[in-house]
């Protein structure tokens, strides 16, 4: 509603340690800044283990990524916006928008997680509430605002066996939702599916409050981890916001996508008047190596997995100098090209990605690098290098030369 961004971390991806808790298994600390590079630059530094809090979980340092080749984008089927027909049509547009940058769309159910939603607020979990605030509640209540205190105390009315049978039916529901999750990698969502002023809010407090969680509330209850980012001005002169959600350890595809909604925006940031800066530059993060793939360990395709099961990271698209040609190996299975360094301008530039592993990743990968393949710096066309295959002359003898399809995506689409 103020133009800015909002990162809602994996949990446990930062310290809750002196943190006055709401919900403890569920809380949270989240960032909100004016553009997405500041509030990743804060995560980025911000984010690590803590033995001292027991919430706290190891998770890789974060990078900025942007989204894989083939990324599918769940849009939910039905949503409500309780009547803003700004709030709807700005969601329409945005939804839109992200199909013609080539995003795959896929509707879903969003029912489940509506029904997660409500367990926030309607089930025992009010009672984590009732536990942070107990030495205030019961010995001084007047001090607690009477809405606040008027939703903390009907924690009261659920019992040891209420929890247990809300436990089970989040575990239903985690099972349920999670098939959903087999369909696509991000959902997105309104961030608030209408805007109410403050005289709406203190005339209905609650129920308002609750409509304004709508598409956020389900989130920590499964594990899940988001970023809201404005989306542009809706007609009435309003910010629009979208939040991208996925599963705990995205964060940082998560902001990529962020990234790029922002800088095509249009929206100025926050009550400033400035304009978001272009979307940064995706680099890894302290202690990750990258490396450069071209083949069969590209996004989707046979070999992908060993780098996925490495730890490996998407970073981006690139294409090298116009410095290499091409080929196609004969006798290898699965089927893989060499590129091979020439003069230069004298080959090609080929297609690429660029992944980021950590140190002992990276030396695991490598180490299964078999002959004629190895590994060496590669120019990009980006002006950057990196580590990247490359093959021994005398494998390209007698391979077919491939340099003019500019990559092997284009060969396997040729074959």
């Amino acid at each position: 509603m103020n133009g800015i961004v909002g990162l809602k971390p994996s949990l446990g991806a930062l310290s809750a340690s002196g943190l006055l808790p709401a919900c403890r298994t569920l809380d949270t600390i989240s960032i909100l800044a004016l553009d997405v590079a500041d509030a990743f630059a804060a995560f980025a530094v911000a984010q690590g283990y803590d033995a001292q809090d027991a919430y706290s979980r190891e998770l890789s340092p974060p990078s900025l990524s942007a989204p894989p080749p083939g990324t599918r984008i769940g849009v939910p089927n039905r949503l409500e916006f309780f009547g803003d027909a700004e709030a709807e049509a700005a969601f329409a547009r945005d939804v839109a928008a992200l199909a013609q940058l080539g995003f795959e769309l896929v509707e879903f159910d969003f029912s489940p997680f509506g029904d997660v939603a409500r367990l926030l607020y309607e089930g025992p979990w009010v009672a984590e509430r009732y536990a942070a605030t107990k030495p205030l509640i019961e010995t001084r209540p007047e001090a607690l605002h009477p809405v606040t205190r008027a939703i903390i105390e009907g924690a009261r009315k659920f019992d040891a066996v209420a929890a247990f049978e809300a436990f089970y039916k989040l575990a239903a529901l985690k099972r349920t939702t999670g098939d959903a999750w087999r369909r696509f990698d991000v959902m997105i969502v309104p961030t608030a599916p209408r805007f109410y002023t403050v005289e709406e809010v203190l005339a209905d407090p609650v129920r308002l409050n609750s409509r304004l969680g709508t598409y956020t509330n389900f989130v920590n209850l499964l594990d899940l981890a988001a970023f809201a980012v404005p989306s542009g001005l809706r007609g009435d002169g309003l910010p629009s916001s979208l939040t991208f959600i996925a599963p705990a350890g995205a964060d940082g595809v998560l902001a990529g996508l962020a990234a790029g909604v922002q800088a095509r925006s249009g929206a100025p940031m926050g009550a400033t008047g400035l304009m978001p800066a272009p979307a940064p530059a995706l680099a890894p993060a302290p202690g990750r190596i990258e490396i450069v793939v071209v083949g069969a360990h590209l996004t989707g395709l046979p070999l992908n997995r060993e780098l996925t099961e490495l730890g490996g990271r998407f970073v981006r698209e690139v294409e090298t100098t116009p410095d290499y040609r091409f080929y196609a190996l004969p006798g290898t299975n699965p089927p893989k090209p060499g590129l091979l360094r020439v003069g230069d301008g004298e080959g090609v530039a080929v297609k690429a990605e660029v992944w980021s592993l950590d140190v002992a990743g990276f030396g695991a990968f490598v180490a299964r690098i078999p002959p004629p393949l190895g590994v060496g710096a590669l120019r990009l066309a980006d002006g950057g290098s990196a580590k990247g295959f490359l093959v021994e002359a005398q494998a390209t003898i007698g391979a077919e030369d491939i340099s003019a399809l500019g990559g092997w995506r284009a060969y396997l689409a040729r074959k």
